[in-house]
């Protein structure tokens, strides 16, 4: 079958969709009305995605091209990208508006039908769910075993110079993971866990939108390695649910539960949730926590070994707290931890782990002068929303400051989105932020990160989630027990009273 063939089956296809979907021809003609960039006959804008600048060239400059609003065509369908944190929260932060793209529909091959995917009262009913397993007091049981992959990421940079730090990093998260998620432990780490694999196409099927229809996509190749990776990934999750649940010594010892005995738990006393619903939401934390959290630790790392004062000044709250005690951190050492809670957000907002995402508006949005209709296709890019210059001035330097409290009271809430934010926001940005400050707490405390002369500039590049385009490439110096920083010997009088 020849393209000329499948881009004919595409038009005939989206024709049909526009007679019968209500909203199609309002979305359409606004789209017309509104700035973007330009679209290709029958294919549109889906291209874009194979730029290989796309954040820094196409979305960072998004706002000052196009304006607050513009618009992207998938084939025939319109998309409005929202840039301004006002618009962006009347979205957000309304029950109207969770429902997602149909673009994430893409992800259901690979990560079921868990709350990233899922939509309506199945997503309401498992956000409802599973709230609770992120509360505070479950999340703080976790920081042995994040100071455990920390210690174990330590040993591994033991004579090692020059690194490309982010195989180092990936391996350190999926230890964590595997132990809290699935209870795996890190000393008893699975080498063959099917979850270091895996390829993610959605990338691929928007570049070639024919692949948008599975009745094509699934004649692939692609599709057949996709499912083969998803039955891998559920029948591996569903073998170590049967011995969870033959092993019952862990009810008794609440320390050593993991994420999935408490989905085991909720399928107890809901009858609905089932053993497909724990497989689905299990590969959805193992997944998602994976690339998010790996990126920007990974990201983290090397800003502060770019800018040496901000790590010095970490190092010097790091030294407050614990002295030359080493003691795994409590969750009350990890709130101490301000300023380097203040260098990972500024990390998250100039490299937000996931750039860009996707919503189904179901009802009108008035944004300024436009109004967007009900049905309407929506992007949220937060890697374009936190370069705003009227936000964040010098968008593309590292300010940590930015997030003093007094700084951010001055910003609506939504102009900061690395864990989207309203009812949809990311259920584990607590459990994401506890991990980051214990693993990079760790790290310091025991080396100063320094840069690899001729490797300290690196290209962000979009997959799904944000990566570095060649790896990140930093050095490690062990620290000397009697370190002080240089130009921080004050930092505790001023900072502590």
């Amino acid at each position: 079958m020849g393209v000329a063939t499948l881009l004919l089956i595409l038009l005939i296809a989206i024709i049909i969709y526009a007679i019968f979907q209500s909203g199609y021809f309002r979305c359409a003609l606004l789209a017309f009305q509104i700035p973007g960039p330009k679209a290709i006959p029958f294919i549109g804008n889906c291209l874009i995605v194979k730029e290989k600048d796309l954040l820094g060239n196409i979305i960072a400059t998004g706002y000052k091209t196009y304006g607050p609003i513009s618009r992207l065509w998938f084939g025939f369908l319109p998309f409005f990208v929202i840039f301004e944190p006002e618009h962006l929260q009347q979205i957000l932060s309304s029950h109207k508006h969770t429902e997602k793209s149909f673009l994430y529909k893409l992800l259901h091959n690979f990560l079921g039908d868990g709350l990233i995917t899922s939509s309506g009262d199945k997503w309401l009913a498992h956000r409802k769910f599973t709230t609770p397993i992120f509360h505070i007091n479950i999340l703080e049981k976790f920081i042995e075993t994040f100071s455990d992959s920390a210690k174990e990421f330590l040993i591994k940079l033991q004579n090692k110079n020059e690194i490309n730090v982010t195989s180092f990093v990936n391996e350190c998260i999926i230890d964590v993971l595997n132990e809290s998620v699935l209870g795996v432990l890190v000393k008893e780490k699975q080498k063959k866990s099917p979850f270091r694999e895996g390829k993610v196409v959605a990338p691929h099927r928007i570049a070639n939108p024919w692949l948008l229809f599975d009745w094509i996509y699934q004649l692939t190749s692609s599709a057949s390695d996709e499912l083969d990776q998803k039955k891998r990934l559920d029948e591996f999750v569903r073998k170590i649910i049967q011995e969870r649940r033959n092993t019952e010594e862990y009810v008794d010892d609440m320390k050593r539960k993991c994420l999935l005995d408490y989905l085991i738990d909720i399928s107890k006393t809901h009858p609905d949730f089932d053993e497909k619903d724990i497989i689905d939401e299990a590969c959805t934390f193992m997944l998602a926590g994976q690339d998010s959290v790996g990126a920007t630790l990974a990201f983290t790392i090397f800003l502060l070994a770019q800018h040496q004062n901000h790590q010095a000044k970490c190092y010097d709250e790091i030294k407050y707290i614990f002295g030359d005690d080493e003691r795994t951190p409590t969750i009350n050492d990890l709130k101490e931890m301000k300023h380097l809670e203040m260098c990972i957000k500024e990390t998250l907002r100039l490299y937000p782990a996931v750039p860009i995402m996707a919503r189904h508006l179901g009802g009108e949005v008035k944004c300024g002068n436009v109004t967007l209709p009900s049905g309407s296709e929506i992007f949220v890019i937060p890697y374009a929303t936190h370069r705003l210059e009227h936000i964040y001035p010098n968008p593309e330097n590292f300010i940590p400051e930015r997030f003093l409290p007094e700084e951010c009271d001055k910003r609506n809430p939504y102009a900061f989105l690395p864990f989207s934010a309203g009812p949809r926001n990311c259920i584990g940005h607590r459990f994401a932020m506890i991990e980051l400050k214990t693993i990079v707490s760790t790290i310091l405390r025991k080396y100063r990160i320094t840069s690899v002369p001729g490797k300290e500039i690196i290209e962000p590049s979009f997959r799904i989630t944000l990566r570095a385009r060649g790896g990140i490439f930093v050095q490690f110096e062990e620290r000397n027990n009697n370190e002080t920083s240089f130009e921080n010997k004050n930092y505790n009088l001023f900072t502590r009273g």
